[in-house]
Protein backbone atom coordinates (compact mmCIF):
# COMPACT_ATOMS: atom_id res chain seq x y z
CA UNK A 1 0.00 0.00 0.00
CA UNK A 2 1.18 3.34 -0.79
CA UNK A 3 1.49 5.83 1.81
CA UNK A 4 0.10 8.82 1.90
CA UNK A 5 1.30 12.52 2.46
CA UNK A 6 0.14 15.83 4.00
CA UNK A 7 1.56 19.44 1.89
CA UNK A 8 1.61 22.23 4.48
CA UNK A 9 1.32 25.52 3.57
CA UNK A 10 3.37 27.62 5.61
CA UNK A 11 1.48 30.91 7.05
CA UNK A 12 3.03 34.25 7.27
CA UNK A 13 3.68 35.68 10.53
CA UNK A 14 1.36 38.48 9.79
CA UNK A 15 -1.50 36.40 9.69
CA UNK A 16 -0.46 35.26 13.26
CA UNK A 17 -1.38 39.01 14.24
CA UNK A 18 -4.20 40.29 16.72
CA UNK A 19 -6.89 42.54 15.07
CA UNK A 20 -9.51 45.26 16.68
CA UNK A 21 -12.91 44.25 15.75
CA UNK A 22 -16.37 46.06 17.05
CA UNK A 23 -18.01 44.71 20.55
CA UNK A 24 -21.18 42.81 20.03
CA UNK A 25 -23.62 45.73 21.30
CA UNK A 26 -22.11 47.64 18.37
CA UNK A 27 -25.20 48.11 15.96
CA UNK A 28 -23.26 49.71 12.59
CA UNK A 29 -19.85 51.29 13.88
CA UNK A 30 -17.30 52.48 16.30
CA UNK A 31 -15.21 55.94 16.13
CA UNK A 32 -11.72 55.70 15.94
CA UNK A 33 -9.84 58.75 17.70
CA UNK A 34 -6.61 60.68 17.17
CA UNK A 35 -5.82 60.52 20.54
CA UNK A 36 -7.14 57.95 23.65
CA UNK A 37 -9.49 60.45 25.27
CA UNK A 38 -13.14 60.70 24.15
CA UNK A 39 -12.72 64.43 23.42
CA UNK A 40 -10.22 63.72 20.95
CA UNK A 41 -10.64 64.64 16.99
CA UNK A 42 -12.44 61.63 15.13
CA UNK A 43 -10.51 60.60 12.45
CA UNK A 44 -12.29 57.72 10.92
CA UNK A 45 -14.60 54.58 11.79
CA UNK A 46 -14.47 50.73 12.32
CA UNK A 47 -17.69 49.33 10.97
CA UNK A 48 -19.49 45.82 12.36
CA UNK A 49 -17.60 42.78 10.48
CA UNK A 50 -14.51 44.70 9.54
CA UNK A 51 -11.46 44.66 11.56
CA UNK A 52 -7.83 46.50 12.00
CA UNK A 53 -4.48 45.50 12.92
CA UNK A 54 -4.05 45.86 16.62
CA UNK A 55 -0.74 48.12 17.65
CA UNK A 56 -1.10 47.75 21.68
CA UNK A 57 -3.58 48.46 24.33
CA UNK A 58 -3.74 51.05 27.22
CA UNK A 59 -5.92 52.26 29.42
CA UNK A 60 -9.63 51.95 28.58
CA UNK A 61 -8.13 52.12 24.48
CA UNK A 62 -6.90 50.04 21.73
CA UNK A 63 -4.40 51.57 19.33
CA UNK A 64 -4.92 50.36 15.75
CA UNK A 65 -2.46 50.67 12.78
CA UNK A 66 -4.71 52.82 9.85
CA UNK A 67 -3.11 53.87 6.50
CA UNK A 68 -0.11 55.75 5.90
CA UNK A 69 1.57 54.46 8.94
CA UNK A 70 -0.89 56.18 10.79
CA UNK A 71 -2.46 55.21 13.85
CA UNK A 72 -5.31 55.85 15.93
CA UNK A 73 -7.53 54.62 19.10
CA UNK A 74 -10.53 52.88 19.65
CA UNK A 75 -12.59 52.66 23.18
CA UNK A 76 -12.01 49.46 25.06
CA UNK A 77 -15.50 49.54 25.95
CA UNK A 78 -17.25 49.59 22.28
CA UNK A 79 -14.13 47.09 20.79
CA UNK A 80 -11.94 43.83 21.93
CA UNK A 81 -8.80 42.65 20.74
CA UNK A 82 -9.34 38.75 18.52
CA UNK A 83 -6.26 37.04 16.76
CA UNK A 84 -6.32 37.58 13.29
CA UNK A 85 -7.74 34.35 11.39
CA UNK A 86 -5.21 32.89 8.39
CA UNK A 87 -6.09 33.40 5.20
CA UNK A 88 -5.16 29.91 4.10
CA UNK A 89 -5.49 26.72 5.57
CA UNK A 90 -3.43 23.41 5.20
CA UNK A 91 -4.42 21.22 2.21
CA UNK A 92 -3.72 17.90 2.31
CA UNK A 93 -3.07 15.75 -1.49
CA UNK A 94 -3.61 11.89 -1.30
CA UNK A 95 -0.50 10.24 -2.75
CA UNK A 96 -3.18 7.61 -4.51
CA UNK A 97 -4.85 11.24 -6.24
CA UNK A 98 -4.08 12.67 -9.77
CA UNK A 99 -1.30 14.78 -8.68
CA UNK A 100 0.62 11.76 -7.22
CA UNK A 101 0.39 9.58 -9.87
CA UNK A 102 1.24 12.83 -12.33
CA UNK A 103 4.50 13.13 -10.05
CA UNK A 104 5.14 9.34 -10.49
CA UNK A 105 4.82 10.51 -14.79
CA UNK A 106 7.65 13.02 -14.35
CA UNK A 107 9.65 11.04 -12.59
CA UNK A 108 9.73 7.96 -15.12
CA UNK A 109 10.20 9.88 -17.84
CA UNK A 110 13.13 12.04 -16.36
CA UNK A 111 14.64 8.58 -15.92
CA UNK A 112 14.09 7.22 -19.45
CA UNK A 113 15.46 10.55 -20.62
CA UNK A 114 18.53 10.04 -18.05
CA UNK A 115 19.09 6.94 -20.07
CA UNK A 116 19.06 7.77 -23.74
CA UNK A 117 21.86 10.55 -22.96
CA UNK A 118 24.17 7.68 -21.57
CA UNK A 119 23.71 5.55 -24.94
CA UNK A 120 26.85 5.33 -27.28
CA UNK A 121 26.23 7.44 -30.33
CA UNK A 122 26.39 5.46 -33.80
CA UNK A 123 29.82 5.25 -35.13
CA UNK A 124 29.74 7.19 -38.51
CA UNK A 125 30.56 5.30 -41.81
CA UNK A 126 31.53 8.50 -43.65
CA UNK A 127 34.38 11.02 -43.14
CA UNK A 128 33.34 14.56 -42.34
CA UNK A 129 35.72 17.38 -42.73
CA UNK A 130 35.07 19.35 -39.47
CA UNK A 131 34.55 23.11 -40.70
CA UNK A 132 35.34 25.84 -37.91
CA UNK A 133 32.11 28.23 -37.70
CA UNK A 134 32.64 31.77 -38.24
CA UNK A 135 33.09 33.77 -35.00
CA UNK A 136 29.73 36.08 -34.53
CA UNK A 137 30.27 39.88 -34.84
CA UNK A 138 30.40 41.19 -31.10
CA UNK A 139 27.19 43.72 -30.83
CA UNK A 140 27.23 46.28 -28.49
CA UNK A 141 24.68 46.27 -25.85
CA UNK A 142 21.45 48.52 -26.11
CA UNK A 143 21.54 51.80 -23.65
CA UNK A 144 18.90 50.88 -21.10
CA UNK A 145 15.37 53.17 -21.39
CA UNK A 146 15.69 56.06 -19.56
CA UNK A 147 13.09 55.49 -16.31
CA UNK A 148 9.41 57.19 -16.92
CA UNK A 149 9.21 61.10 -16.02
CA UNK A 150 7.85 60.11 -12.72
CA UNK A 151 10.51 58.67 -11.45
CA UNK A 152 12.79 61.00 -13.02
CA UNK A 153 10.97 64.00 -11.01
CA UNK A 154 10.45 61.55 -7.78
CA UNK A 155 13.48 63.21 -6.30
CA UNK A 156 11.99 66.56 -6.63
CA UNK A 157 8.63 66.48 -4.61
CA UNK A 158 9.06 66.72 -0.52
CA UNK A 159 8.48 63.97 1.78
CA UNK A 160 4.56 64.30 3.14
CA UNK A 161 3.89 66.84 0.40
CA UNK A 162 1.80 65.33 -2.58
CA UNK A 163 3.19 65.61 -6.05
CA UNK A 164 1.79 68.11 -8.44
CA UNK A 165 1.72 67.42 -12.05
CA UNK A 166 3.04 70.63 -14.99
CA UNK A 167 2.49 71.05 -18.37
CA UNK A 168 6.04 69.78 -19.05
CA UNK A 169 5.27 66.32 -17.86
CA UNK A 170 7.43 67.09 -14.69
CA UNK A 171 6.31 66.89 -10.93
CA UNK A 172 6.71 68.57 -8.20
CA UNK A 173 5.68 69.70 -4.71
CA UNK A 174 1.85 71.37 -4.45
CA UNK A 175 0.45 73.34 -1.43
CA UNK A 176 -1.16 70.05 0.10
CA UNK A 177 1.00 68.57 3.23
CA UNK A 178 -0.08 65.16 4.90
CA UNK A 179 1.29 63.66 7.48
CA UNK A 180 -1.03 60.66 8.05
CA UNK A 181 -2.37 62.87 10.72
CA UNK A 182 -3.23 66.33 9.77
CA UNK A 183 -3.74 68.14 6.31
CA UNK A 184 -2.23 71.25 5.56
CA UNK A 185 -3.04 73.92 3.04
CA UNK A 186 -0.69 76.38 2.26
CA UNK A 187 1.54 75.30 4.95
CA UNK A 188 3.81 72.34 5.70
CA UNK A 189 2.92 72.82 9.64
CA UNK A 190 -0.64 71.97 10.75
CA UNK A 191 -1.92 72.01 14.34
CA UNK A 192 -5.46 70.56 13.29
CA UNK A 193 -6.72 67.86 11.16
CA UNK A 194 -7.12 70.22 8.43
CA UNK A 195 -5.75 73.96 8.49
CA UNK A 196 -5.76 76.33 5.30
CA UNK A 197 -3.23 79.05 5.08
CA UNK A 198 -5.56 81.92 3.76
CA UNK A 199 -9.30 81.86 2.27
CA UNK A 200 -11.84 79.81 2.10
CA UNK A 201 -15.09 80.52 -0.66
CA UNK A 202 -17.65 77.71 -0.84
CA UNK A 203 -19.54 78.31 -3.36
CA UNK A 204 -22.67 75.74 -4.28
CA UNK A 205 -24.20 76.51 -7.55
CA UNK A 206 -27.09 73.99 -7.28
CA UNK A 207 -28.94 75.34 -4.60
CA UNK A 208 -29.82 78.10 -2.70
CA UNK A 209 -28.16 77.97 0.17
CA UNK A 210 -23.99 77.42 0.58
CA UNK A 211 -22.52 76.83 3.95
CA UNK A 212 -20.33 74.76 5.79
CA UNK A 213 -21.80 71.67 8.15
CA UNK A 214 -20.09 70.38 10.97
CA UNK A 215 -21.13 67.30 12.98
CA UNK A 216 -19.38 65.50 15.81
CA UNK A 217 -19.29 61.89 16.40
CA UNK A 218 -22.52 61.96 19.10
CA UNK A 219 -24.34 63.27 15.74
CA UNK A 220 -24.74 67.23 17.24
CA UNK A 221 -24.17 69.60 13.69
CA UNK A 222 -23.34 73.20 14.09
CA UNK A 223 -23.46 75.21 10.53
CA UNK A 224 -22.73 78.66 8.92
CA UNK A 225 -25.45 78.92 5.93
CA UNK A 226 -25.95 82.26 3.49
CA UNK A 227 -29.56 81.40 1.44
CA UNK A 228 -30.72 83.66 -1.33
CA UNK A 229 -32.11 85.45 0.39
CA UNK A 230 -28.67 87.24 1.84
CA UNK A 231 -29.38 86.17 5.54
CA UNK A 232 -26.28 84.58 6.94
CA UNK A 233 -27.60 82.18 9.89
CA UNK A 234 -25.07 80.48 12.41
CA UNK A 235 -26.45 77.32 13.98
CA UNK A 236 -25.72 75.01 17.05
CA UNK A 237 -27.16 71.13 18.20
CA UNK A 238 -29.16 71.46 15.05
CA UNK A 239 -31.26 74.94 15.43
CA UNK A 240 -30.56 78.21 14.03
CA UNK A 241 -29.07 80.40 17.23
CA UNK A 242 -27.94 83.76 15.30
CA UNK A 243 -29.04 85.18 12.28
CA UNK A 244 -28.12 88.74 10.35
CA UNK A 245 -30.22 89.79 7.35
CA UNK A 246 -29.31 91.76 4.57
CA UNK A 247 -29.79 95.49 6.50
CA UNK A 248 -27.65 94.13 9.23
CA UNK A 249 -29.83 93.12 12.08
CA UNK A 250 -28.98 90.62 14.42
CA UNK A 251 -31.24 88.48 15.94
CA UNK A 252 -30.15 85.63 18.62
CA UNK A 253 -33.01 82.58 18.41
CA UNK A 254 -34.84 85.21 15.82
CA UNK A 255 -35.46 84.55 12.36
CA UNK A 256 -36.35 87.66 10.89
CA UNK A 257 -34.90 90.39 13.40
CA UNK A 258 -36.38 93.73 13.02
CA UNK A 259 -34.02 95.85 15.00
CA UNK A 260 -30.30 96.02 15.16
CA UNK A 261 -30.06 93.59 17.92
CA UNK A 262 -32.81 91.46 18.92
CA UNK A 263 -33.43 89.03 21.51
CA UNK A 264 -35.81 86.09 21.80
CA UNK A 265 -37.72 87.43 24.87
CA UNK A 266 -38.15 90.54 22.84
CA UNK A 267 -35.42 92.52 24.25
CA UNK A 268 -33.91 94.76 21.77
CA UNK A 269 -31.40 97.90 20.91
CA UNK A 270 -33.38 100.39 19.01
CA UNK A 271 -31.87 102.55 15.91
CA UNK A 272 -31.40 105.38 18.10
CA UNK A 273 -29.11 102.67 20.44
CA UNK A 274 -31.56 102.57 23.44
CA UNK A 275 -31.61 99.45 24.96
CA UNK A 276 -35.18 98.14 25.22
CA UNK A 277 -36.59 95.54 28.35
CA UNK A 278 -39.44 93.44 27.04
CA UNK A 279 -42.40 94.14 29.57
CA UNK A 280 -45.49 92.71 28.58
CA UNK A 281 -48.23 91.47 31.12
CA UNK A 282 -48.20 88.57 28.77
CA UNK A 283 -44.56 87.36 29.60
CA UNK A 284 -44.80 87.92 33.38
CA UNK A 285 -46.44 86.04 36.37
CA UNK A 286 -47.09 86.35 40.23
CA UNK A 287 -47.58 89.85 39.71
CA UNK A 288 -47.62 91.68 43.38
CA UNK A 289 -47.71 95.65 44.55
CA UNK A 290 -43.90 96.69 46.10
CA UNK A 291 -45.31 97.73 49.37
CA UNK A 292 -43.61 101.26 49.75
CA UNK A 293 -41.63 100.45 53.46
CA UNK A 294 -40.47 97.54 51.81
CA UNK A 295 -38.51 100.21 49.00
CA UNK A 296 -38.19 102.89 51.23
CA UNK A 297 -36.25 100.44 53.55
CA UNK A 298 -34.00 98.76 50.18
CA UNK A 299 -33.76 102.50 48.84
CA UNK A 300 -32.17 103.89 51.91
CA UNK A 301 -29.70 100.62 52.17
CA UNK A 302 -28.45 101.36 48.59
CA UNK A 303 -25.00 102.82 48.41
CA UNK A 304 -23.79 104.71 45.60
CA UNK A 305 -20.02 104.93 43.85
CA UNK A 306 -18.35 105.86 41.50
CA UNK A 307 -15.72 103.26 39.77
CA UNK A 308 -14.01 102.20 36.49
CA UNK A 309 -14.05 98.70 34.50
CA UNK A 310 -10.87 96.96 35.10
CA UNK A 311 -11.08 96.52 31.13
CA UNK A 312 -11.77 100.10 30.56
CA UNK A 313 -9.67 102.08 32.74
CA UNK A 314 -10.22 106.00 30.64
CA UNK A 315 -14.03 106.18 31.54
CA UNK A 316 -15.25 106.33 35.07
CA UNK A 317 -18.78 105.77 35.90
CA UNK A 318 -21.25 106.14 38.84
CA UNK A 319 -23.34 103.17 40.07
CA UNK A 320 -23.84 100.18 42.77
CA UNK A 321 -21.47 97.02 43.83
CA UNK A 322 -23.80 93.95 42.73
CA UNK A 323 -22.41 92.24 45.92
CA UNK A 324 -23.66 95.24 48.52
CA UNK A 325 -26.90 95.97 47.42
CA UNK A 326 -30.04 94.72 49.68
CA UNK A 327 -31.57 91.29 49.22
CA UNK A 328 -34.44 92.66 47.19
CA UNK A 329 -32.60 94.38 44.34
CA UNK A 330 -29.75 92.04 44.15
CA UNK A 331 -29.83 88.75 41.56
CA UNK A 332 -29.76 85.40 42.26
CA UNK A 333 -26.02 85.14 41.90
CA UNK A 334 -25.10 88.91 42.88
CA UNK A 335 -22.79 89.20 40.27
CA UNK A 336 -25.19 91.99 38.58
CA UNK A 337 -27.97 93.91 38.26
CA UNK A 338 -31.06 95.40 36.84
CA UNK A 339 -31.46 99.06 36.42
CA UNK A 340 -34.98 98.60 36.11
CA UNK A 341 -35.35 96.86 39.71
CA UNK A 342 -33.59 99.67 41.05
CA UNK A 343 -35.88 102.50 38.95
CA UNK A 344 -39.07 100.77 39.95
CA UNK A 345 -37.91 100.93 44.17
CA UNK A 346 -37.16 104.34 43.67
CA UNK A 347 -40.72 105.51 41.90
CA UNK A 348 -42.43 103.70 44.80
CA UNK A 349 -40.37 105.66 47.34
CA UNK A 350 -41.05 108.97 45.24
CA UNK A 351 -44.69 108.27 45.06
CA UNK A 352 -44.79 107.97 49.16
CA UNK A 353 -43.30 110.98 49.36
CA UNK A 354 -45.17 112.96 47.10
CA UNK A 355 -48.54 111.41 49.35
CA UNK A 356 -46.99 112.08 52.65
CA UNK A 357 -45.80 115.92 50.98
CA UNK A 358 -49.98 116.29 49.96
CA UNK A 359 -51.07 115.17 52.86
CA UNK A 360 -48.53 117.94 54.93
CA UNK A 361 -49.84 120.78 52.68
CA UNK A 362 -53.48 120.07 53.39
CA UNK A 363 -53.10 119.82 57.19
CA UNK A 364 -51.28 122.91 56.92
CA UNK A 365 -54.18 124.85 54.78
CA UNK A 366 -56.72 123.19 57.53
CA UNK A 367 -54.81 124.68 60.11
CA UNK A 368 -54.37 128.64 58.43
CA UNK A 369 -58.01 128.75 57.98
CA UNK A 370 -58.73 128.16 61.81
Amino acid sequence: MRKSFALLLLLPLAALAEVVVPADKVEDSVNIRLEPDASSDVVGELHKGTSLPHVRSIDGWHEVELEGEATGYISADWSRVEPNPPEAEAEEVDADGAEAEAAEEFVEEAAEAVVEDRAEPAVATERVTAVEPEPEPELEPEPEPPPPAAVQDASRVDRDVLAKGHRSGELGNSQIFDDGNRVGIGTREPQQRLEVNGSIQINDQNSNVAGLIITQGSGDTGYIMHNRASTLTLGAGSVDRITIDRDGNVGFAVARPEHPLEMASGAHVTAGGVWTNRSSRDSKEAIAALLADEALVAVMQLEPVSFRYKAEQGERYLGFIAEDVPSLLASHDRKSLSTMDIVAALTRVVQEQQRRIEALEDELDARSKH
